[in-house]
């Protein structure tokens, strides 16, 4: 994951790795919706769409999630979840290690 911030917002954000057809495309889907949040509302986002991918919250209303709707289905094949949710893993630890530096008073990227 590269992700470069303006002040409290994502700016830019990259990820690249090898997987799946559904890690993939979950994380291109990631980068589009994040970019330009602040870090804590796309800390908290993350969140929430893992937890809507196991089931533990349920979708909004059609098309609110927007490209991310595409993988409402993911979620009857609950060996696939991890693919779904494997790059707002890595958004969520990166994120996570970034606003903690940032409350200590580094503000490193």
């Amino acid at each position: 994951m590269h992700l470069k911030t303006d002040g409290d917002r994502i700016a830019a954000i990259r990820f690249s790795g090898r997987g799946c057809a559904i890690s993939q495309a979950s994380a291109s889907m990631m980068t589009e919706k994040v970019k330009g949040m602040r870090l804590e509302e796309a800390l908290q986002f993350a969140e929430e769409f893992r937890q809507m991918m196991r089931g533990e919250k349920p979708f909004p209303p059609e098309g609110e999630l927007e490209d991310l709707d595409a993988l409402r289905g993911v979620r009857e094949f609950p060996v696939r979840i991890k693919c779904a949710t494997l790059a707002w893993d890595v958004l969520q630890r990166s994120l996570a290690k970034l606003l903690a530096k940032k409350t200590d008073g580094g503000e490193q990227e």
